[in-house]
C-alpha cells in the first residue's frame, strides 16, 4: 500500500510542473515562464485575457487586430457572383428604318393623276401616304396614287412607322378647249374642259335666254344664274384643237348660284365658268355619248327669276 501512495505521488509531483501556473500576470499582462511550460521561452503574456502568447516587436497580436469577442455570432459566407453571361449587343444600323421617295409630281394639272414611288430599308413595315390637303392632292393611303384635285399646294407625305419623307405638290388648274360639243335649245355654245368636266362661261348664258348677274357685299361674291325671257343672237363657236389651253384656273371665293343650287364653278384669269349639267336647275340636260354632245331644253316647269343682268 505504500508503494502505491508513493508511485503516486511520484507522478503527481512529476506532471505538476507542467500544468502548474501562478496566474498572476505583471502591469505588462505578462510573467516569467522559467521552465518554459508554454513553450514560448521565458516571458510570455496573458494581456486581454488571450491564451499565453508573446508581443512580437512590442504589438500584442490581439489588439492590434480586433477585441476579443465576448459571444460568436454566425456570419454566413457571402453569396458568389453568378457567372457572367455572354450578352451581344444587338449591331447598331442606323439606316435601318430609313425611306426613300424615288418619284414624285410637284407640279400637277387639276384632274392629272401621278403614282408616286418610295423605298423603306425596312422591308417589313408597310409604307403609308397621307396629303396635307385632300381638297387639293389627294392620294390613295396604300397605293401612294395622288391625284390633283383643286388649285393650290399641298405636302404629301410617305411613313413607315419609324421616319417619313415629304414633297410639295403644286397644282394648278387649265382651262382648255374640248371637242365635246353642247347646245342651248338648238343653239351651240362654246365649252370648255376642266378637270374631265365641261363648262361654259357665265356671261355667254346671256346671249341664250339666261340671266347671269354678279353681286357682291359682306358675305362674298357670287354670279346667280336664271332663266330669263329674253334671247340674244347666239355667240360665235370657235373650233379650236382638243386640248388647247384657253385659260389658267386661280384660286377664288366668288360661287355660281344657278336656280336656287350651288353650282360648280372655275375662275378662270377671272372669268367665271359653270359646269354646264348644272345647268339642270333650270331645265332637262341630256348627254348623247355617240354625238359627243350635251343639249339643253328650257322646262316647262321652270321657274323665271326678275333679277336684273350684268354683263362682264
Amino acid at each position: 500500500m505504500k508503494k502505491i501512495i508513493s508511485l503516486l505521488l511520484a507522478v503527481f509531483i512529476s506532471v505538476t510542473p507542467v500544468l502548474a501556473h501562478s496566474g498572476r500576470t505583471d502591469s505588462n499582462g505578462g510573467h516569467r515562464d522559467k521552465n518554459n511550460v508554454s513553450g514560448l521561452g521565458y516571458y510570455h503574456y496573458h494581456c486581454g485575457g488571450y491564451p499565453a502568447h508573446l508581443h512580437i516587436n512590442g504589438v500584442c497580436p490581439y489588439k492590434s487586430s480586433i477585441s476579443a469577442p465576448s459571444t460568436y455570432s454566425y456570419q454566413p459566407a457571402p453569396t458568389p457572383k453568378p457567372a457572367a453571361q455572354n450578352y451581344t449587343a444587338p449591331k447598331y444600323e442606323p439606316n435601318k428604318n430609313n425611306i426613300y421617295i424615288m418619284h414624285c409630281a410637284p407640279d400637277m394639272s387639276v384632274g392629272e393623276s401621278f403614282r408616286a414611288d418610295a423605298v423603306s430599308n425596312n422591308s417589313s413595315a408597310p409604307m403609308t401616304w397621307s396629303s396635307s390637303d385632300s381638297s387639293v392632292a389627294e392620294v390613295d393611303a396604300a397605293t401612294g396614287i395622288v391625284t390633283a384635285k383643286g388649285i393650290g399646294s399641298a405636302v404629301i407625305t410617305v411613313t413607315n412607322g419609324y421616319k417619313s419623307q415629304s414633297y410639295t405638290v403644286n397644282c394648278k388648274g387649265y382651262i382648255s378647249y374640248t371637242d365635246t360639243k353642247a347646245e342651248i335649245d338648238g343653239f351651240p355654245i362654246q365649252t370648255y374642259k376642266y378637270n374631265n368636266e365641261i363648262y361654259v362661261v357665265c356671261s355667254d348664258l346671256n346671249s341664250y335666254g339666261f340671266k347671269a348677274s354678279y353681286s357682291s357685299d359682306e358675305a362674298g361674291s357670287r354670279v346667280d344664274i336664271d332663266k330669263s325671257t329674253e334671247f340674244i343672237i347666239p355667240k360665235e363657236v370657235i373650233d379650236y384643237p382638243n386640248g388647247k389651253i384657253a385659260y389658267e384656273a386661280i384660286p377664288t371665293a366668288t360661287q355660281v348660284i344657278c336656280g336656287l343650287n350651288n353650282a360648280k364653278c372655275v375662275n378662270g384669269d377671272g372669268i367665271m365658268f359653270v359646269e354646264f349639267t348644272e345647268l339642270s336647275a333650270l331645265g332637262n340636260v341630256h348627254y348623247s355619248e355617240p354625238e359627243n354632245k350635251y343639249t339643253f331644253t328650257t322646262s316647262e316647269n321652270t321657274i323665271l327669276s326678275s333679277k336684273y343682268t350684268i354683263n362682264y
